[in-house]
């Protein structure tokens, strides 16, 4: 059976994490300008940065929402779990659909979001 408290608790903890990692992700654009431009000759090793932050906040923010709906949960962890991640991944990714910007990285992201 579906806990929708559960499920609830779950989705809140994702997308309030999430925006909270959205706006860290922009301070770590921002930062990687700066660094670009004054460090020209390593922009290579920088522009990873944004991916490394990026992964490992998208890693951070999917683990904390299925901690969270787990523990609610304490019948049939993995559905619950699975309809948060499926659920707060297909609405991110349905945002970027509307925007017209889908590509390897955001289905990639989908499958990672609904693993973790």
């Amino acid at each position: 059976m579906i806990n929708w408290k559960a499920l609830s608790a779950g989705i809140a903890v994702v997308i309030v994490l999430g925006l909270i990692m959205q706006l860290a992700f922009t301070s770590v654009i921002v930062r990687q300008m700066e660094l670009n431009r004054n460090y020209p000759d390593y922009s290579g090793v920088i522009n990873t940065l944004p991916y490394l932050v990026g992964f490992g906040g998208y890693f951070v923010v999917m683990v904390a929402g299925g901690f969270v709906t787990a523990s609610i949960a304490l019948n049939r962890v993995v559905l619950n779990a699975s309809i948060v991640g499926v659920s707060t991944v297909g609405l991110s990714l349905w945002f970027s659909i509307s925007k017209g910007e889908i590509n390897l990285m955001s289905l990639i992201f989908f499958a990672l979001g609904v693993v973790f």
